[in-house]
């Protein structure tokens, strides 16, 4: 499996969305887009979306195919990238099992709470200690800021003020958390606001 960085973002209109994928229309192309579930359920047909890509060429067999996931932020997409390196956790089967955000389930490997990653999708007892015993020293020295503004706090209120003024839901969760990437997790409201619109252009 080998990664390119030749895609690492897309902006276009959400024209529809499935189990595990989204259909961006951008340009005169519409791309279909693996999507953690975590975060495809906060996604909307219609939506105005920006999104950071992962773009694997995955092996099967003789055939290469490729495959794009669609993350909200970049280190949503970094953390993921350290899950897929877990022994027998693909692509797909990643982000089918993330139907929790990166900092949740950061949280869990941290701790070594089986309980919390046997929950997940396609996440056996097995498979739950390869995770803690691969990745439970690397998350301890990660901060993971969450990929979804909790219903709380000042991160919530510039979502809010942001699809006031027109943009869609998935997008403002975008805009907020890069705000927050920017300014920082105590900035207010009002700051995450014009550190969005300034991203946004």
């Amino acid at each position: 499996m080998r990664r390119s960085v030749l895609l690492d973002s897309v902006r276009g209109i959400v024209t529809g969305t499935g189990q595990s994928h989204i259909l961006l229309e951008t340009g005169p192309f519409t791309l279909s887009l693996l999507a953690p579930g975590y975060f495809l359920r906060h996604v909307s047909t219609g939506d105005r979306a920006h999104f950071f890509l992962l773009f694997q060429i995955v092996n099967d067999g003789n055939r290469g195919i490729p495959m794009a996931v669609a993350f909200p932020t970049v280190s949503d997409r970094d953390f993921f990238v350290k899950f897929i390196s877990v022994s027998g956790v693909g692509v797909r089967a990643a982000a089918t099992a993330m139907v929790i955000p990166p900092s949740e389930l950061a949280s869990a490997i941290a701790a070594g709470d089986l309980k919390v990653l046997q929950s997940l999708p396609g996440i056996g007892l097995s498979r739950a200690k390869q995770i803690v015993a691969k990745l439970q020293d690397k998350i301890s020295k990660s901060v993971y800021v969450p990929s979804v503004p909790s219903a709380s706090g000042n991160s919530a209120d510039a979502r809010a003020i942001l699809e006031q003024l027109g943009i869609s839901p998935s997008e403002a969760v975008s805009l907020v958390n890069f705000a927050v990437e920017q300014a920082g997790a105590d900035a207010s409201a009002s700051v995450l606001v014009k550190t969005a619109m300034k991203s946004r252009g």
